[in-house]
């Protein structure tokens, strides 16, 4: 069994018959025939019924077809993946990321960009977005996606800075919270509640800037907790001890005791950036970003 021989008889059945199988792949209709006699013998068993009309699959040829294009995208994939291994100048991608483009933005990357880059082998670190800079400037990461607050500025003229999309600030709260039934909340329900807020790293100023925002609206919540991470907060929240903001992305997939509300008259953006060295010369950078461009769309 070889992979013409599964092409041949995989375009048999999607047309119906041998000539127009031949018609297609601009063949003679003899060839297309002696390779499914091939195939047949190889089996020691008819694939079709060819004293019906149209010809219909037997058993085992009904057996085969639901195998064999699978067999064939996978094996074309290989051969394509081989290629642009064969002839990349670079067969790796070390990204960072903050852990909260992790819930959807950057797997769902990933698994587009694998579909025509298969070759390239992604080398993740978790990483928060102040520290990403001189990870970038020594070469330890070809690309960190940082996530950012307005009047941030850590990230120096030195490195490129793409922007990715504009993610809004919303609340998270408990399943059984009693502003769970409601289609949004006000800044005042939000700071009636206790406030986890994440990350409590010293270099880190996205909670600085939370509060900054908040000071504009001349309110500001009761920090219960100051956590490290994304997930710790959020199941804080799922216990009931708090309420946090989270970037409107990281909704799909998420926790199922949580509920995830718009704030009416609070308007807070995040804004979730692309970060890379002009000196670095993996030539997968660019690919990566357009790919993640088109998912954030």
């Amino acid at each position: 069994m070889n992979i013409k021989q599964l092409r041949y008889f995989c375009k048999v059945v999607e047309t119906g018959s041998a000539s127009q199988a031949a018609k297609m792949l601009d063949l003679a209709p003899a060839a297309i025939s002696m390779q499914i006699s091939a195939l047949e013998k190889e089996l020691n068993g008819e694939l079709f019924n060819r004293s019906s009309r149209p010809m219909t699959l037997t058993r085992l040829g009904e057996f085969i077809y639901q195998r064999a294009p699978e067999i064939i995208f996978n094996i074309e994939k290989l051969e394509k993946d081989a290629w642009q291994y064969v002839n990349s100048k670079s067969i790796t991608l070390t990204l960072g990321f903050v852990r909260s483009v992790m819930f959807n933005l950057i797997p769902e990357t990933i698994k587009y960009f694998a579909d025509t880059h298969g070759h390239i082998e992604i080398n993740l670190k978790e990483v928060l977005s102040e520290h990403q800079p001189e990870l970038l400037l020594n070469h330890e990461l070809d690309i960190g996606f940082t996530r950012e607050m307005d009047n941030d500025n850590f990230i120096g003229h030195e490195l490129n800075h793409e922007l990715i999309m504009i993610d809004p600030l919303i609340e998270a709260i408990p399943k059984n919270h009693y502003l769970s039934k409601k289609k949004y909340i006000t800044l005042r329900d939000f700071c009636n509640s206790p406030f986890i807020i994440f990350p409590s790293d010293p270099k880190s100023g996205y909670s600085l800037r939370v509060f900054e925002k908040f000071d504009e609206y001349g309110i500001r919540p009761a920090v219960s907790h100051r956590v490290v991470e994304i997930h710790t907060a959020l199941a804080l929240v799922g216990a009931g001890l708090g309420v946090t903001l989270v970037g409107k992305t990281t909704i799909p997939n998420n926790r199922q005791d949580i509920i995830f509300l718009p704030i009416e008259d609070f308007r807070c953006l995040s804004y979730i950036y692309a970060v890379y060295n002009p000196k670095n010369t993996n030539p997968n950078i660019h690919a990566f970003i357009d790919t993640m461009k088109k998912i954030a769309e």
